[in-house]
């Protein structure tokens, strides 16, 4: 595979409303970023920076009781969620094809859209050792 791929963030599933966390983010000069809503995974999304550059940590915050980290939650416990890899521009369906080839398997038949207009697909936990992948792939022309 010859796409190069860059740590976005981290993926850090939490309930609604866990002020520890971003008070113990708040003490360690981590910086809050920007937040928004993503329905289609049933969570609001908080990023927060470190030194200003990727990669990040994103809280996840549950708001759908039925939405797969919820569900997450209810299984594992609160904490980290998922790794998050971005993909240069126009690799990530041939990134995901290669994969498939080798025998990884996907969340999702097609790339949805998730937070920070991005293209997303998770590697399923049975295929990649048990940890939760995501790859992205950002929408915007620079």
């Amino acid at each position: 595979m010859q796409s190069r791929v860059t740590l976005n963030h981290i993926g850090i599933a939490t309930e609604a409303g866990n002020l520890q966390l971003n008070r113990l983010f708040q003490l360690l000069g981590i910086t809050r970023g920007i937040s928004e809503s993503v329905p289609e995974q049933g969570v609001d999304v908080h990023f927060f920076n470190l030194a200003g550059e990727p990669p990040h940590l994103e809280l996840l915050e549950v708001k759908d009781p039925e939405g797969s980290v919820s569900k997450f939650i209810q299984k594992r416990g609160a904490g980290i969620h998922h790794l998050s890899f971005q993909v240069e521009s126009g690799q990530l369906d041939s990134t995901i094809a290669t994969l498939k080839s080798e025998g990884f398997r996907f969340t999702y038949e097609q790339p949805k859209m998730g937070a920070q207009n991005m293209r997303i697909n998770f590697i399923h936990p049975a295929t990649a050792g048990g940890v939760l992948v995501e790859l992205m792939e950002s929408t915007q022309r620079n």
